[in-house]
Parts: C-alpha cells; structure tokens; sequence
C-alpha cells in the first residue's frame, strides 16, 4: 500500500521492529508493539490474523476488519466477522500483498462496513465488561 493514500501502522507483536521499519514506505509505521485500545479508535481499518482478542477491541473501537488467519479459532472469528458484515475474510494466513490492498480498498470504500461496525460498537458499549466480570467473580 505504498502507493496508497494511507497511513499504514503494523504491529509486530513484541518482535523487534528494526530490520522491517528501515525498509519501510514512507506511509508506513512499524512498531514492535502498539497499544491497539489507543490506536484503534482512530484508525479506518484493522488487517489481523483474526485472533479473537484483537477483533474484539477493534468492534468495540467501531474498527472494521480484514482477516487472514487459519489456525485456532481464527476460521470460526473470520466467519463471524463476515457473517455479521464487519469486514472480510481471506480465507488464508499467507495473504498476497494484493489480496490485502483489494480488501482494505473494499472496506474502505463501501460504507456497510462502517455503519456495521458503528452498530456492534453501540451493542457492545451497552456493557460494562470489567463490572460484568468483577461480579461474575464475586458471585463464585
């Protein structure tokens, strides 16, 4: 997406950022981590390995989602995802740099994305999580 008119931000997951980042296009950040509840609620959309942690805080900031990912529980989040029409799923874990520029261009640029994704993140602020749990706790 270096031609793109984006701001790319990847995350590496606590690997070192360093060899990537000096190679990186102009439009691209690379960081060995990014707080993702900070980031997220300013970002257009999210291209993840479909783990159900970081799709969740992506809902929940009104982010959509590209997936690729095939291992764990990866296939049953992506196919949430594009049951509930939230993003897209790529069906694999070894993207083409294509196949990722062609779903994050999608995404972009039809608007049911977002107006879904606006929707799920109204459902899930209807909920206090670390109350639920703190009382979840105390009941046990």
């Amino acid at each position: 997406m270096a031609d793109e008119d984006v701001l790319v931000v990847a995350a590496l997951g606590g690997a070192p950022a360093e060899p990537l980042a000096a190679g990186a296009p102009a439009n691209a950040r690379v960081e060995s981590f990014v707080p993702f509840d900070r980031l997220l609620p300013r970002a257009d959309v999210l291209v993840t390995n479909g783990g159900y942690g970081g799709v969740q805080v992506s809902l929940a900031a009104g982010c959509p989602v590209v997936v690729a990912g095939t291992t764990e529980d990866k296939p049953a989040t992506a196919a949430r995802v594009t049951y509930s029409g939230v993003g897209l799923d790529l069906g694999t874990d070894r993207p083409a740099p294509e196949q990722i520029r062609d779903a994050v261009r999608t995404v972009l640029s039809d608007p049911g994305y977002k107006e879904r994704v606006a929707a799920m993140q109204q459902a899930y602020a209807r909920y206090d999580s670390l109350a639920l749990i703190a009382a979840m706790v105390a009941q046990a």
